[in-house]
Formats: C-alpha cells, sequence, structure tokens
C-alpha cells in the first residue's frame, strides 16, 4: 500500500470481500450434497454460465436452470430457481465498519462502487440498502451496456473513472482479489488490497 494521500482525489470500492462477507452463488446445502461438490467445485463445472451471469447475460432464473440442466437435476421443493437463489442471497454479512468509512469518505473525496456482480445480488443490494448515500457512482459488470468482468481487461475500470470525473492516477481502488488489483494497476490506478477488515480500518485511516 504506497499512495500519497494529497494526489488521491476519488476512491472505488470493491462489493464483496470488501463491504461484506463476500456471498456464495453455489451456497446450497442441499445442492452441495447432491452433487457431492464444494462451492468452487461447482464453479469450475459450469464456470463459462457462472462468469456470463456475472457479465448480465442472463437472469437468475436462466442461470439456475442452466446449472440445474448441466448436472441433471430436477426440479424440487430444494433444488429450484427460487430456493438456489435464496440461499445465495443470504449467504453474506454487510460490514457496516467499512460502510461508515466509505460514508465518511464523501466528505472530502468523490467515492464509487465497482464490482463483479451478478444481476441478482446487484438488485437486492440495491433495494436492501441505500447504495446511493454511501457510492454516488455505481458500476456492476452485469450492468446492461457493460457486460465486463475486471478479470477481462482495464475497460471497466475506464468506465467507472469516466463516469466518476476521475482520473486514474488520482483515484485509489480497494478489492481484496490481488488479481483484480494488478487490474486495476494496469489501468493505471493506485490500489489498496483488503486483506482483512481490521487492517482495512487501520489502512485507510490516512485518507480519514
Amino acid at each position: 500500500m504506497i499512495f500519497d494521500k494529497i494526489k488521491i482525489k476519488a476512491v472505488i470500492f470493491d462489493w464483496g470481500g470488501v463491504c461484506c462477507r463476500e456471498a456464495e452463488p453455489f451456497a446450497s446445502k442441499e445442492l452441495q450434497k447432491r452433487l457431492g461438490l464444494a462451492p468452487e467445485e461447482i464453479i469450475k463445472e459450469v464456470v463459462e454460465v457462472y462468469d456470463d451471469f456475472y457479465r448480465g447475460k442472463y437472469s437468475g432464473e436462466v442461470f439456475w436452470r442452466k446449472v440445474m440442466s448441466h448436472f441433471k437435476l430436477a426440479e424440487d421443493s430444494s433444488i429450484n430457481p427460487l430456493s438456489l437463489a435464496q440461499a445465495y442471497l443470504d449467504s453474506y454479512e454487510l460490514w457496516p465498519e467499512v460502510m461508515d468509512i466509505a460514508l465518511r469518505l464523501r466528505g472530502a473525496y468523490k467515492v464509487g462502487l465497482l464490482s463483479d456482480l451478478s444481476p441478482v445480488m446487484r438488485d437486492h443490494i440495491r433495494s436492501k440498502y441505500d447504495l446511493n448515500n454511501f457510492f454516488p457512482v455505481q458500476v456492476f459488470s452485469c450492468d446492461e451496456g457493460i457486460n465486463l468482468q475486471k478479470k477481462d481487461g482495464v475497460e471497466i475500470f475506464k468506465i467507472a473513472l469516466n463516469k466518476m470525473d476521475a482520473v486514474a492516477e488520482a483515484a485509489l481502488f480497494i478489492d481484496n482479489s490481488k488479481n483484480k488489483i494488478k487490474v486495476a494497476e494496469m489501468a493505471g490506478l493506485k490500489t489498496l488490497l483488503f486483506e482483512d477488515k481490521d487492517k482495512f480500518l487501520d489502512d485507510i485511516k490516512v485518507l480519514l
């Protein structure tokens, strides 16, 4: 973490793993039990569909039916789009302390949210939390007209910077993924790797 406080004019947060404990799309214990697979193993089996879900190419209904079809799972009371989506939405935990930091930073910096999220989770957090109060600018991988993840390259960072009316060299990006931090650095942004909540709360004090 090396950045000059004086030069930072914009702060961009990731969502999962930074503002909250990261959600797990395949959190359903019944799904894991029937397949005999852990969530990360399920992802490997359907990685193309999974990535396209996060790029906004599928609704939740279509995504879950594609997953069920891939594994030849019949729909029942435990395995269906609604129950699978609910397990996903129940799998994260908001970190109010981090949200409070975003709110406090708004007094001195442009603050935004840039996240790889499925349309299901994006719509959920928009309806549950007053995101505009914390992040006046929000860019999601699944947004119509964007349809890009951070791992796809620097373009999504350029989109976020443009929406925030900010320049890369004066923007700080916060993420818990080392790979995504590298892409942000390729785009010219300053970065802060979110390793754990307590360390982040200490690291970010320099901007408060």
